[in-house]
């Protein structure tokens, strides 16, 4: 009995060994941080990124079958330490985009609930490339001649799509539409 569930084990990994690189890379279609950084304002500093996102052809044709497309972007303000760095800021903001075909327009849903229409998908993607975070980080966080990192990373939010199209989602690398974390160093 043993040597017979070895055997349907190693089976099964035998299936499921080709769709492992699938699964762990990001593709040509994974969104990139192009920078960040921290700008002064009245009472705070907000957060200035740039993200460029590139839809892989599965995305785009769904997209325009009227399939919402949804991504959280995370920043952290970390103080470095020794052995890890401390996050003393953090937010999640969510942005969404979806085709209108009655009106053929591109519409972005942004963090605040504002919505934008745009007539071409590289407009809107160009709009969603800037981070529209209305809310400042305090400026009492950072202290003057301390480091600082500000780490960014996007998430496409698969639980956005619609359940049959979740699972081709999860394994397929023209759905890896994420970034990895980014980090700049900010002096204050």
């Amino acid at each position: 009995m043993p040597s017979s569930i070895k055997l349907l084990r190693r089976g099964l990994l035998m299936l499921c060994l080709p769709l492992c690189p699938a699964i762990g890379q990001a593709g040509d279609y994974a969104a990139r941080i192009e920078y960040a950084d921290l700008a002064y304002i009245d009472n705070g500093y907000t957060v200035e990124a740039h993200i460029d996102y590139r839809l892989s052809p599965m995305a785009k044709e769904a997209l325009h079958k009227g399939v919402p497309l949804a991504w959280n972007v995370s920043l952290e303000l970390r103080q470095p330490g020794w052995l890890w760095d401390s996050v003393i800021y953090q937010r999640k903001l969510a942005y969404s985009l979806q085709f209108h075909a009655l009106l053929n327009q591109y519409a972005v849903q942004t963090p605040s609930a504002h919505s934008e229409m745009f007539l071409t998908l590289s407009a809107a993607l160009n709009f969603m490339a800037s981070v529209h975070d209305s809310s400042p980080i305090p400026a009492d966080l950072l202290q003057p001649g301390k480091p600082y990192l500000l780490a960014v990373q996007t998430q496409f939010n698969r639980e956005f799509l619609p359940i049959p199209l979740r699972p081709l989602a999860y394994l397929d690398h023209r759905w890896f539409l994420s970034s990895t974390w980014q980090t700049w160093p900010i002096q204050k």
